[in-house]
């Protein structure tokens, strides 16, 4: 599947330059990036009317704004706004295995199975720091 692996670069490289042109590379085989550069770069360069795609995504803000004490309740809320489609959680801020063992996959594994799509537990940073 073309989004299968989805392109976050732009804010771990030393310039627009470079990531634009890791961008574009990403984007020979794959369609999800949130790296603009990249797809500025393939419209002038390319012609690309529209070489990449974003995916709804969380980030740690968005999660931890939560409390560590809701965070089911801020994945349940993810599912609830993006019923259908692909949907990505950033699911390490407190404790990554918490996250899949019992919140994705027991307290919200019926609902996930019923989607009409794919959720995307996504690691990012690692937890915070305590």
């Amino acid at each position: 599947d073309m989004f299968k692996l989805h392109d976050f670069g732009f804010r771990g490289v030393s310039s627009v330059e470079s990531a634009a042109t890791g961008g574009a590379a990403h984007l020979v085989n794959f369609l999800g990036t949130d790296t603009m550069a990249a797809i500025s770069m393939l419209r002038e360069y390319y012609g690309s009317s529209c070489a990449g795609f974003s995916i709804p995504a969380s980030e740690h803000s968005t999660m931890t704004s939560w409390g560590r004490e809701r965070e089911l309740d801020a994945f349940r809320n993810m599912l609830e706004q993006y019923p259908k489609g692909l949907v990505a959680c950033v699911s390490d801020s407190y404790d990554i295995y918490q996250a899949c063992e019992q919140y994705w996959g027991t307290d919200l594994k019926a609902t996930i199975e019923q989607r009409d799509g794919v959720l995307v537990v996504r690691p990012d940073s690692g937890e915070l720091p305590k």
